[in-house]
């Protein structure tokens, strides 16, 4: 029995001792700061403003209302349109591409581009950059300047 009840405690201890590393590991893993972005099915998902499909990752946004509703939207101004439209919606965060890698970025701390030389999906002309430098630079190359998130809605929103 010596032998069995020694088998038996290692057994257990080793046990307890993978449940703490799991444990640890579990904890140690990045954890989600906040709301996330969509997945989207480029060329199947439409926009919950204009219908159409979503083809183009780069101009592609979502907004997530404070009743954790997710909505897809083809093009920034068609996001924009959607909310002045529905003031009544709380927008809990809103999600937009950087222009240059295509990677969602929060549309709150984003720095934007509008003009007509932007060829956006519903002609919009908006352009949204993680960094404050990269949409100055492309601003300066289509005569644009650059714009936060509040003065884009309030340009876009009257």
């Amino acid at each position: 029995m010596g032998r069995a009840t020694e088998v038996a405690t290692t057994c257990r201890f080793r046990g307890a001792l993978i449940l703490l590393v799991a444990i640890v590991l579990g904890a140690c893993a990045p954890q989600s700061d906040g709301p996330q972005p969509p997945d989207i099915a480029y060329g199947q998902d439409v926009c919950d403003e204009c219908g159409m499909l979503i083809d183009e990752p780069g101009f592609a946004a979502a907004s997530l209302t404070t009743d954790r509703v997710m909505s897809k939207f083809d093009d920034i101004g068609d996001m924009l349109v959607y909310h002045a439209r529905r003031p009544e919606l709380g927008v809990r965060a809103w999600f937009v591409h950087d222009h240059e890698s295509e990677e969602w970025i929060r549309g709150e701390t984003a720095f934007y581009v509008q003009s007509s030389r932007i060829a956006s999906p519903m002609g919009h002309g908006i352009a949204a950059f993680r960094d404050r430098s990269a949409a100055e630079a492309f601003a300066g190359e289509i005569g644009a300047s650059v714009l936060t998130f509040d003065a884009l809605r309030a340009v876009r929103n009257p």
